[in-house]
């Protein structure tokens, strides 16, 4: 197949699974990348495995807002998200009508959620690899986090900050939902990831799970374990590390383990900080881990703490996993489609109470541990790797440029 990739996401997990995903289909298939200028290359750059690389210059406001965009700043986005956007996108999907590609492969976009470019491609090539819904228009708490963010600037920026989100916020949802009921199809990472797709957007949407690496995150030898939960990801709040600080200061202090928490510095967490020294937890913060730092974390770990509400996948479960540590996770989104209840790790209700009880499980049984651990691996060889996973992508794609 010839295929192009569409790829404008910020590090994280999302980009990682775009790069696994691209490079392993580069391996049999023509594929060629189309990013923005300002597009993240600093982790994950898929550009060394494909063909052709193409890169559109996006420099709205005439290059006045460059700099904000190379790190990250979308504001303001009335600027930024609209008109400028779609020319660009235009321009792309052309280009990519010209090139007569049979699957174009656009993965979900860090500045719009669903690239424009979809709308404007040929029947049956258009494939919007959907990571989440947009969210921040549907889940009030996930509203409530944003606009707090707004007012940490200075007067009177904080209050014109809030003023231009709420004219953005509603165009951004009209734009969103127009672009992909466009998409010829649409794939999703979860079981709730399509059924948030059929209530956001009211279109019907193809599973195709993502993987972890199974040889980088992999289990020790041997060797005692420290004393350690692990809570990983930001932002703070949508992570629900502060959850999991409650629910540790109800397990008994002769057992209670130590959290880290892998996450960003920000002033949420030093908030947590405080929560945690008030409620008696041990906490300890890492940021900007190399995978192989990380993955030691998890080996060491008793077990790894998922808590993030509604989260549409949760890549991070699976991290643990490979590595041989049980996850003590919420029951619901989709950690219920990674995690085994009783084989790979605990699922719980989403309240400190529940969260205490699976953490004390782990915390009071080594032999618990080891098991679920053993567990957990044999679960990800079976059926969570990369290499699995892009091989069930490359047969949706392929039966979708069939048709």
């Amino acid at each position: 197949m010839r295929i192009a990739v569409y790829d404008n996401l910020p590090p994280g997990g999302a980009k990682r699974a775009a790069y696994e995903l691209g490079r392993r289909l580069a391996r049999d298939h023509d594929v060629d990348l189309y990013q923005l200028s300002t597009t993240s290359r600093e982790a994950f750059d898929l550009s060394p495995d494909v063909r052709h690389v193409f890169r559109y210059r996006f420099a709205p406001l005439f290059g006045l807002l460059n700099q904000r965009l190379a790190g990250g700043h979308l504001a303001p986005r009335s600027l930024t998200l609209f008109a400028p956007l779609r020319a660009v996108h235009a321009r792309i999907a052309r280009d990519m009508r010209e090139r007569g590609y049979d699957i174009v492969l656009a993965h979900t976009d860090g500045m719009t959620q669903s690239p424009y470019l979809l709308r404007w491609l040929p029947a049956g090539v258009g494939v919007y690899y959907c990571q989440e819904a947009l969210r921040v228009t549907r889940e009030p708490a996930i509203l409530a986090e944003h606009r707090r963010a707004l007012r940490r600037s200075r007067e009177p920026i904080a209050t014109l900050r809030v003023l231009e989100d709420r004219w953005v916020l509603p165009r951004w949802q009209r734009a969103d939902l127009e672009t992909v009921r466009r998409a010829s199809a649409i794939l999703v990472n979860s079981h709730y990831s399509r059924k948030q797709v059929m209530a956001a957007y009211g279109r019907q949407a193809t599973v195709a799970y993502l993987g972890v690496d199974e040889e980088l995150f992999s289990p020790q030898p041997s060797g005692p374990r420290d004393r350690e939960v692990l809570s990983i990801g930001a932002p703070i709040a949508r992570k629900g590390h502060e959850l999991v600080v409650r629910a540790l200061s109800l397990v008994p202090a002769a057992i209670r383990p130590r959290l880290l928490v892998v996450a960003s510095a920000s002033a949420d967490r030093d908030a947590l900080a405080v929560t945690a020294h008030r409620l008696q937890v041990e906490i300890a913060f890492e940021s900007q881990l190399s995978d192989r730092d990380l993955a030691i974390r998890y080996r060491r770990a008793l077990a790894t703490v998922c808590a993030a509400r509604m989260e549409p996948f949760g890549l991070t479960a699976l991290e643990s996993m490979a590595c041989g540590t049980p996850v003590v996770a919420i029951k619901e989104g989709g950690f219920v489609e990674t995690v085994v209840d009783g084989e790979t790790g605990r699922l719980v209700d989403p309240n400190p109470e529940a969260l205490a009880a699976g953490i004390a499980t782990v915390a009071s049984d080594q032999a618990e541990v080891e098991r679920l651990g053993r567990q957990a691996r044999a679960r990800i060889l079976r059926g969570w790797t990369w290499a699995q996973s892009a091989q069930r992508l490359e047969d949706i794609l392929a039966g979708l440029a069939r048709r």
